[in-house]
C-alpha cells in the first residue's frame, strides 16, 4: 500500500467506535445524513474520513499520557472513568490541534466557508478562535475515549492507581 498503513486489530476497532460515537451524538443533536454526509455507516464512509478516525485513534495513547494515564485491559464490567473538566478542556485543545495538522498535511486551507471539494474550512484556526459548538465536538471526542476503549475491551488507568494509591475521584 502506498502512502497508507494497513490498519487492523485494535486501532481499526477504535476508529470504528470513534465514528459510531460521532454519528450517535450528531443524531442526538437532530442532525441527519442529509445535512451531515459523515453520518453514514463505516462501510459507506469515504476513505479519507475513515483514515481521519484512524489517526484520531492513533492519538489516544498520547492524550492519555498528557494527563498521567494509559490504556490497560478492561477488568470486568465497564469502569466508571471520566476525565475532569480541566482534562477535557486540555485534551479537546490537543485534539483540535491534531485535527488541524492532519487537515493541513492533507492539503486543506483556511477559508471563511467550508468547501469539502476545495479542501477549505473556517475551523483551521487556533482553539481560542473556534465557535463554541465546534469546540464542543472536540470535547465530546475526548469524553468518549473511555467508552471507545471499553468497546475494544480496554480502559483508562491513572498512573497513581498503578502505584497503589486510591486514585482520584472518577465522577468528575
Amino acid at each position: 500500500m502506498t502512502g497508507r498503513r494497513a490498519y487492523v486489530g485494535r486501532n481499526e476497532t477504535l476508529a470504528r467506535a470513534i465514528h459510531e460515537d460521532y454519528v450517535r451524538k450528531q443524531a442526538e443533536e437532530g442532525r441527519t445524513p442529509a445535512d451531515n454526509p459523515s453520518m453514514v455507516p463505516w462501510g459507506e464512509l469515504p476513505e479519507h474520513l475513515r483514515e481521519s478516525n484512524r489517526r484520531q485513534a492513533d492519538d489516544i495513547e498520547d492524550k492519555l499520557r498528557a494527563v498521567g494515564s494509559r490504556i490497560a485491559p478492561r477488568a470486568g464490567e465497564r469502569d466508571a472513568f471520566a476525565f475532569d473538566r480541566v482534562e477535557v478542556e486540555l485534551l479537546a485543545h490537543v485534539e483540535h490541534d491534531r485535527w488541524w495538522r492532519e487537515r493541513e498535511i492533507d492539503g486543506w486551507r483556511y477559508a471563511p466557508e467550508k468547501d469539502v471539494e476545495r479542501k477549505e474550512s473556517p475551523y483551521l484556526v487556533p482553539w481560542e478562535e473556534l465557535p463554541e459548538d465546534v469546540r464542543e465536538l472536540d470535547r465530546n471526542a475526548v469524553r468518549a475515549i473511555p467508552d471507545v476503549l471499553a468497546r475494544a475491551g480496554l480502559r483508562v488507568v491513572r498512573a497513581q492507581e498503578e502505584e497503589g494509591g486510591h486514585g482520584r475521584d472518577k465522577s468528575g
